[in-house]
C-alpha cells in the first residue's frame, strides 16, 4: 500500500516528536504493509515556502538515513499538506509544495464557518496554476457533512478526495464514518490514507483498520484507493477520469 498523507516527520507540525518516533511510525506502516510513505507535513505561511522547503527536506533526509540503517523496506517522499484560505489568491508558486514534485496538491481548509462558494474559489484558483487539488479528509468538514451534492459537483470538476482510514474505521465520529463510507461506497474517493500523527493518536496500523472497515466496499475500488491512484499521483500520471455515482446523505444505526 502506499500512505499518501502522513505527519512522520519529525519536529515539522503537531506530528512525530522525535527523529526516533518517525522512525517507529516507518516500522509501523511497514508491518500494516505500507510500503511507500508521502511526507505531507503542515503548511500554512505562504510566504515563507523556501524555509519550510529547506526544513523538511532535511528532516526526509535524515529519517530516510535512519530507515536505511534500521532495514525498513520503506521508500519516504515528500509533499506537503497546504492549508488554503484567502491568502491564495496572491500566491503563484504552490507547485514547489505538490506530492513528489507532481501536478497533485495535496490542501486542507478551516473546518467550520466556511462557505461553500469559498471552498469553490480556491480550488478554482488551484486549477488556474496548474495543479490538481487532492481535498485532505473531506468527511471531517462542517460544510461537507451537511451538503453532500457539493461533493458531487467537485467530483464532476475533477477535484480528488482522500478519506481518512480512521473515519473508515469508525475511529472518529459518527458524521465522519457516514460521510466516508458514502465516498468509498460509490467510488467518488480516490484515496485513502492514514493521516498519521504519532503511535498515539492517529497512528498509521492501516492493516488493522482495515479489518474495520464496511465488508461491502468494492474490493477493486479499494485497491485503487491504497495502491493504483497514489502510484499515478507519485509518477504524475494523469488521473483516469473517476466513475462514480452520485453520493447522498443516509443515516446508518
Amino acid at each position: 500500500m502506499i500512505d499518501l498523507h502522513s505527519h512522520i516527520l519529525h519536529e515539522m507540525d503537531d506530528g512525530a516528536k522525535s527523529l526516533q518516533e518517525a522512525v517507529r511510525l516507518c516500522a509501523l506502516g511497514r508491518i500494516n504493509h505500507i510500503k511507500k510513505i508521502v511526507a505531507t507535513p503542515h503548511f500554512n505561511a505562504l510566504g515563507d515556502i523556501d524555509n519550510f522547503i529547506s526544513q523538511r527536506d532535511e528532516k526526509a533526509s535524515l529519517l530516510k538515513s535512519e530507515i536505511e540503517k534500521n532495514n525498513i523496506q520503506t521508500q519516504l517522499y515528500t509533499g506537503a499538506e497546504v492549508f488554503v484560505d484567502d491568502d491564495i489568491f496572491f500566491s503563484n508558486n504552490l507547485k514547489r509544495l505538490t506530492i513528489n514534485n507532481s501536478k497533485y496538491l495535496l490542501v486542507e481548509f478551516s473546518f467550520y464557518g466556511l462557505r461553500i462558494k469559498h471552498v469553490s474559489d480556491y480550488l478554482n484558483e488551484l486549477f488556474s496554476m496548474g495543479v490538481v487539488p487532492i481535498i485532505a479528509h473531506p468527511e471531517r468538514y462542517e460544510f461537507f457533512q451537511s451538503d453532500y451534492d457539493a461533493i458531487n459537483e467537485f467530483a464532476s470538476r475533477g477535484v480528488l478526495f482522500q478519506l481518512n482510514a480512521g473515519s473508515l474505521a469508525s475511529r472518529d465520529g459518527r458524521e465522519e464514518f457516514e460521510l466516508a463510507y458514502e465516498m468509498a461506497f460509490k467510488g467518488v474517493a480516490s484515496f485513502i490514507a492514514t493521516d498519521a500523527h504519532s503511535l498515539a493518536h492517529r497512528p498509521n496500523d492501516i492493516g488493522e483498520m482495515l479489518r474495520q472497515f464496511p465488508q461491502d466496499i468494492n474490493p477493486e475500488l479499494m485497491n485503487k484507493m491504497l495502491v493504483t491512484n497514489p502510484q499515478i499521483v507519485l509518477n504524475d500520471d494523469d488521473m483516469p477520469r473517476i466513475r462514480y455515482r452520485r453520493i447522498e446523505k443516509r443515516r446508518f444505526y
